[in-house]
C-alpha cells in the first residue's frame, strides 16, 4: 500500500466492515510521528486486525472509520453513539484465550456508564496543559454532541484547569482522574484543550485507563522497535488444538451431495467430523498442517487411541514435550455444543473406520492440486485469519492467497478470511 488512505480503502472495500447496524465504531488514526512505509502499514495492520474480537462475528459486526485526525473522523460519526479511538501501532490482546477480559469487554462497560471519555491522561507538570493520548481512548459521542462538538485538535483560549488526583498510574504525569475546579488558564495551541475544557465545564470527571491497560500495548511507531511487539512477533505458537474452538454445527453446505475428497487441518476433530458428516464409503480424507507436532499428534491418535483416556494420554505426552494443549476450556458452551453433535466416542469411531493421508502442507504456499473430476471440500478453518500471520505477511497478500482457493474447480471452500469473516464458496458445475 502506498499510503494510509490506500490501506484504509483496501480494508473497507474488501471486508464486511460497517455492514450490520451498530451504534459503536472503532476510529483508527494515522500516527502523526511516522511517514508511511511498509513499517507504518504493519503498524496499521496490527491495530486494525487485533481490534476485531473473535467472539464478535468478524468484520461484518465491526464498524471502522479510518482518518488522519480525530476531528476528521468525528465528521463521519452521525450514526454512532460510542467510539474506541486508536492510533496505528496499538496492539490489542483479544486473541489471548487466557485473558479474563478484552478491550471490548471494558468498552461495553464504558458504554453502559455515563462517562464522557476514558483514556491515557497525560498531565505533565511543566507543560501548559494536558491531553489524552490517542493510542487508546473510549469516547461517548452522544456527550460530545451535547457539549457542542468541541475540537480535539490544537486550540488557544481560556482553558479549564482541572483538579487532578494526587496519585498517578505511573510517573508523575498520569493522574487517575481529573475533575472540574472552576479555575482557568490561558493556553496557546494546546492539543485537546477545547474538548477537555468543555467536558470539565459540563461538570464531568475524566478517568484514566486502569485495568484496560492489560489488554493492549502501544508500539510508539517512530521508535521502530518495541519489546512487547518483539515478544509477540518471535513467539513460537507451539499449540496443539485438542478440541475445536469453532462451532461444528455451522459447518453446513447448500449441496446435499457427499464429497469425494475432504481436506482439513489436523487441529481438533474437524477433519473426522467432516468425513463423518459429508463423506461416503470411498471418500479420501487428507489431513494437513504446517505444524509438525500437530501432525505427529494426529498420527499418534490414529495409531494408539481406543478410548477417551487414550486421547488424554497422547495429549499428556505432547504436553511433556513442551506443546501447549488447547482443550478449548475457555469456551465451555461451545465444547458442549460440539460434543452434542459429534461426541468423543463418535470421534474415536471415525478414526477407527478411515485411513487418512496426513501431510505437511502450508496453506499459504498455494492451493491443493485438486482433481476436477471429483467433488472436493477444503476446510480452511481460521488459517487465513491466524494472529501470527500479520507479523509475516501483508493483508493484501493473505487475502490474495485465500482467493486463489476460490478458483479451484469442483471445490467447496469453507473458512475464515483475513477479515475474520466466514466464507462459504461452492464452485461446482452441478
Amino acid at each position: 500500500m502506498q499510503s494510509f488512505e490506500q490501506f484504509a480503502n483496501y480494508i473497507i472495500t474488501h471486508s464486511r466492515h460497517n455492514e450490520n447496524p451498530s451504534d459503536r465504531v472503532h476510529i483508527i488514526l494515522n500516527y502523526p510521528k511516522i511517514k508511511w512505509d511498509d513499517y507504518a502499514e504493519y503498524m496499521a495492520t496490527l491495530t486494525w486486525f487485533t481490534s476485531i474480537g473473535w467472539s464478535r462475528g468478524g468484520s461484518k459486526n465491526s464498524h471502522v472509520i479510518f482518518a488522519e485526525t480525530l476531528d476528521e473522523a468525528m465528521e463521519t460519526t452521525d450514526e454512532y453513539n460510542y467510539a474506541i479511538v486508536s492510533y496505528i501501532g496499538t496492539f490489542y490482546n483479544n486473541y489471548q484465550t487466557n485473558a479474563p477480559e478484552t478491550i471490548h469487554d471494558y468498552f461495553d462497560k464504558f458504554c453502559e456508564s455515563d462517562h464522557p471519555c476514558r483514556g491515557h491522561i497525560l498531565w505533565h507538570p511543566n507543560k501548559q496543559y494536558g491531553r489524552l493520548h490517542l493510542q487508546c481512548m473510549f469516547l461517548n459521542i452522544n456527550h460530545w454532541r451535547s457539549i457542542g462538538k468541541p475540537s480535539f485538535g490544537f486550540w488557544s483560549g481560556s482553558a479549564h484547569l482541572p483538579e487532578r488526583s494526587k496519585s498517578d498510574v505511573h510517573d508523575d504525569y498520569t493522574p487517575h482522574w481529573i475533575r472540574p475546579s472552576g479555575e482557568y488558564v490561558e493556553v496557546e495551541n494546546a492539543e485537546m484543550a477545547e474538548y477537555i475544557t468543555a467536558v470539565l465545564d459540563d461538570g464531568k470527571e475524566i478517568l484514566n485507563l486502569d485495568r484496560e491497560r492489560a489488554t493492549k500495548f502501544f508500539c510508539y511507531p517512530e521508535r521502530r522497535s518495541c519489546e512487547a511487539l518483539d515478544f509477540e512477533r518471535n513467539r513460537n505458537p507451539n499449540i496443539i488444538y485438542a478440541k475445536n474452538n469453532e462451532t461444528l454445527a455451522k459447518l453446513d453446505f447448500k449441496t446435499e451431495e457427499k464429497f469425494d475428497v475432504i481436506y482439513a487441518p489436523a487441529a481438533g476433530y474437524s477433519a473426522e467430523y467432516l468425513y463423518h458428516r459429508f463423506g461416503h464409503s470411498d471418500t479420501k480424507l487428507i489431513i494437513f498442517d504446517v505444524h509438525k507436532e500437530s501432525l505427529q499428534w494426529k498420527q499418534m491418535l490414529y495409531t494408539m487411541v481406543d478410548s477417551v483416556e487414550d486421547i488424554e494420554r497422547v495429549n499428556s505426552y505432547f504436553a511433556k514435550k513442551g506443546c501447549i494443549i488447547d482443550r478449548c476450556d475457555y469456551k465451555p458452551d461451545l465444547v458442549k455444543a460440539n460434543e452434542s453433535v459429534y461426541s468423543m466416542d463418535d470421534w474415536i469411531s471415525t478414526m477407527k473406520s478411515v485411513e487418512p493421508e496426513i501431510i505437511n502442507h502450508d496453506a499459504l504456499s498455494g492451493p491443493f492440486d485438486v482433481d476436477p473430476n471429483k467433488r472436493n471440500l477444503i476446510y480452511l478453518s481460521n488459517i487465513f485469519s491466524y494472529m501470527f500471520l500479520i507479523h509475516k505477511m501483508k493483508v493484501k497478500d493473505i487475502h490474495d492467497a485465500f482467493n486463489d482457493y476460490l478458483m479451484l474447480p469442483n471445490t467447496t471452500i469453507y473458512g475464515k478470511n483475513v477479515f475474520k469473516d466466514t466464507v462459504l464458496h461452492e464452485n461446482h458445475s452441478s
